[in-house]
Parts: structure tokens; sequence; C-alpha cells
């Protein structure tokens, strides 16, 4: 029997995921596992690595790059755990971690999501809990004010006040290290695929609450984020033009029409402001 399926999605950080893959093989844990990468048409040889150092990892080869909500749907309709975990490529998993999340997940069914603690490189905590996204708060996200002004506004969304050493019950967790039981799947169904990247786990997390499951973040155990490998390899403007799409999308679905109104009104000013950023750094 497999307890828990860890699904990794994954574009060009081959290194990476070779890092995350061996780590996962080396760590000393009581859960059955089983490992699977989809790979979102990579160009770095990362579906060859797989294939010849991990042949027991079972790997989804797409032709193309479906986007993160389509991709882990995939890596989902075939797991087989108990618990499903959704594990960013650039991640290292501490030790305990696996066999905590089990545990957790599997003796309290009224928790729906879990993350746990994420470690920078340099082994510094980093922010991984949010509250739900507000109007104010995303409109000075996607114009960048934060990089001019320190906004006092911001920090209820970014959850400034969390005691990252207390685990809690939360808004939202951060997509990297997303676990929960794979009959949630019964209540709350798959990612919504309207979210090529970006809000989709912060949908998801909305969904489990809606439909009466807790979002519970664990102190005890933790990860090593290595942070941002596949988005490094991205234009400013597009991933600006990506994450004001799903913005747009999520408040259309959760917020009164006027807020999507008003998020469509800026993304243009938002796209040039990535143009401009990616002329300057050239």
């Amino acid at each position: 029997m497999i307890n828990l399926s860890v699904i990794i999605v994954s574009w060009n950080v081959r290194e990476a995921l070779k890092e995350n893959i061996a780590r996962l093989f080396e760590l000393e844990t009581g859960v059955d596992i089983e490992i699977i990468v989809v790979d979102n048409a990579s160009s770095d040889g990362s579906r060859s690595m797989v294939r010849s150092e991990f042949p027991q990892v079972e790997l989804v080869a797409n032709d193309w790059n479906s986007g993160f909500a389509h991709a882990c749907n995939q890596g989902l309709r075939i797991a087989k755990g108990e618990v499903v975990l959704l594990l960013n490529p650039d991640m290292l998993v501490g030790d305990r971690t696996l066999d905590r999340t089990h545990e957790l997940l599997t003796n309290d069914p009224s928790m729906g999501v879990l993350g746990v603690k994420l470690i920078g490189p340099d082994g510094s905590p980093l922010g991984s809990v949010r509250r739900d996204p507000g109007l104010s708060d995303q409109l000075a996200i996607l114009m960048k004010i934060p990089h001019i002004l320190k906004l006092k506004s911001l920090d209820r969304y970014h959850a400034t006040d969390m005691q990252y050493g207390l685990s809690q019950e939360v808004d939202q967790v951060r997509g990297s290290y997303f676990a929960f039981r794979r009959e949630l799947m019964d209540s709350v169904g798959l990612f919504d695929e309207r979210f090529h990247l970006w809000f989709e786990e912060v949908d998801y997390c909305r969904r489990v609450r809606e439909a009466g499951y807790t979002i519970n973040f664990c102190a005890d155990v933790s990860c090593k984020d290595l942070v941002g490998k596949s988005f490094a390899q991205v234009s400013v403007a597009k991933k600006q033009r990506m994450f004001s799409s799903s913005m747009a999308k999520y408040f259309r679905k959760w917020h009164p029409w006027w807020h999507t109104a008003i998020i469509r009104a800026a993304q243009p000013a938002a796209i040039l402001s990535g143009h401009v950023h990616d002329l300057v750094k050239r």
C-alpha cells in the first residue's frame, strides 16, 4: 500500500530536480512513497535524467507547457497514495517531514491542506503563509508599489504577525509544499485549470475551506526551498502577464465584478512595467 504520493511538476530545472528526487530516496521514512514527475516540455534533459537515474519514478512527459494546475491534475489522477504531496522541484525535504505530514493528515479528518515550515538557501525561514487576497493589496503587488514604498496595508495579506514557530490553522499555504488526503478531491475536486500559473493554490485553499475543512501550517518539520529556479528563466514582462491574468481570474471567481474590472484596467500598465524592467536589465 502506498501511503504518500509525491507529485513534482517540473520545467527546465534538471539539476534541482535531480537533487530533489535523490533527497527523497535518501530519507529514512516509515511511509511508503511513490514519486510522480510531470515534466512540462523541458528542453534541458530533465526527462532523460529521470529515466536513466531514477527509473522507479513515474514520468509524465508533456510535449507542451500545460501550466501548473493542469500538470498537477495529471499527477493527481494517477496518484495511488492515501496522502498526496505537491512538491516544487527546487525543494529539499527535511527529516521526518513526510512521516509527520502523513500522520497529521490521516489522523485528523477535519484537516484539508497541510503546509510545513520552509527554509531558504541561507537557512532563514521563509514567509509561506498568506491571508486571503484583497483588492488593495493585490493592486499594490501588481503595480510593484512595495518595491518603491513600504505599505502597512500589505501586512495583513503577508501575515507579518504569523508565528512560524507555532503550528496553527491559516488561510492559505504556499503551493511549493502542499499536502492533502487523496479523498479530499471527492469533495473539492481537482485544481482549476483556468489558472495557468499563480493563484491555483490560493483558489484551492479557499475551496477547501468552503467545503468545511481547515488549512494548516505545521511548524514541527521543514523543507529547504531553493526558491524560484523555474521562474528565474522567465522574463518579468511574461511573469507580469501570467500573474495579472491569474489574479483577474481569481477575482472574477471570488470577488465583486468591479474588483475584476479594476484589476483588468491595471493589467496593461503592469505588463508595460515588466517590459521596461527587462529592457533596463539587458
